[in-house]
């Protein structure tokens, strides 16, 4: 399994998963793995009702958008390098 290591750590972080690792019975390094797969490997649950009422409410008060194909191509191209 290949190696790691991390540079720069702030102190309160450092310690904040030295105490984690000691209440969960981990090493550090066990701690940080421990989340590291839970945040990549299992994110959490989404309630999709709720992100998809917040998306209508902001498409409501954003309002129509009339914008010629041609517009939109030109705002895209000037957009990129």
């Amino acid at each position: 399994m290949p190696d790691i290591t991390l540079h720069g750590v702030p102190d309160h972080l450092h310690q904040e998963l030295k105490s984690a690792a000691s209440r969960n019975r981990r090493s550090l390094n066990g701690e940080i793995l421990s989340r590291l797969m839970e945040s990549s490997v299992s994110p959490r649950p989404r309630d999709t009702k709720a992100l998809l009422e917040r998306i209508r409410k902001l498409r409501e008060s954003i309002g129509p958008i009339d914008i010629s194909e041609e517009e939109l191509r030109k705002m895209r191209n000037e957009g990129r390098p």
